[in-house]
């Protein structure tokens, strides 16, 4: 006998009833118990069967919840800047490039590297891709040219990144019949040269110009062309530069560029 059927029992038996009134009870509920299924197991059962439409809805919304997490850190370290690249010539201009090797934002330094921002699509597209349409470029390929000098400087605490941009700079260059220097930079270079209003080529190069010759200025060095500056340092270094630049003085050349300056971080 279960407990529960003792328990009627008991009660059953404290009740004033006639002996025949409690026969005919007890055979009742004998039969009940046959012909119905065991009460605890119905409930048991029933009611993790009613909790189960919430549950899977609770485990649904759980399920977005984290993939839009997910989403929302993949995009977040899409958008972090892992390296910067300046690429200048006569136009100025500077990449940021994310952790994936894609240009996620494109600057001008100067009144020319407009232009060429103008003209060509950067945004979103691998480092390789975009290097290869800035030279293929009407507006970028003008200046490109076989007497020209083409400067890339790459800022990133990344070493695979930074020289992996270094490495496919190098490589697109090689292409073009104009000399190039590709190379890394760091963050105190990158820092100084903005404070300046130049990119960290142009910057570098104005710096070693005025520590060779110091009658020129930086705002002259900004309105150089990058083989300008490279022809005055190499005259300084073999001292030709009175004999080479002789009533050209100071600052000739390309005007273009000092305008605007670099922009802000």
């Amino acid at each position: 006998m279960t407990d529960l059927e003792q328990r009627i029992r008991e009660a059953y038996d404290a009740q004033h009833a006639s002996d025949e009134l409690r026969g005919r009870t007890l055979v009742f509920l004998e039969e009940e118990r046959k012909r119905q299924p065991d009460a605890s197991f119905v409930e048991v059962h029933r009611a993790p069967l009613r909790r189960r439409p919430r549950a899977r809805v609770v485990t649904a919304w759980a399920a977005c919840l984290l993939l839009a997490l997910a989403l929302v850190g993949v995009y977040g370290v899409y958008r972090a800047p892992s390296a910067f690249v300046d690429i200048e010539v006569n136009p100025s201009l500077e990449l940021t490039v994310n952790t994936f090797g894609i240009v996620i934002e494109a600057e001008a330094l100067n009144d020319d590297g407009a232009v060429v921002l103008g003209a060509v699509d950067m945004l979103n597209r691998p480092y390789g891709d975009v290097i290869g349409a800035l030279l293929s470029s009407d507006a970028f390929g003008s200046y490109a040219e076989k007497d020209a000098f083409i400067d890339v400087n790459v800022v990133s605490e990344n070493n695979r990144l930074g020289e992996s941009l270094v490495a496919q700079s190098d490589e697109a260059l090689s292409s073009s019949s104009c000399e190039h220097a590709c190379r890394r930079a760091d963050s105190a270079t990158r820092d100084a040269a903005a404070a300046a209003g130049l990119g960290v080529g142009r910057y570098q190069a104005a710096q070693e110009l005025m520590s060779l010759d110091p009658s020129y200025t930086l705002e002259e060095c900004a309105s150089m062309t990058m083989r300008q500056l490279r022809d005055r340092i190499d005259a300084c270094h073999s001292g030709q530069e009175g004999d080479s630049y002789e009533g050209h003085g100071h600052g000739q050349g390309a005007g273009k560029g000092y305008g605007h300056g670099r922009h802000g971080n």
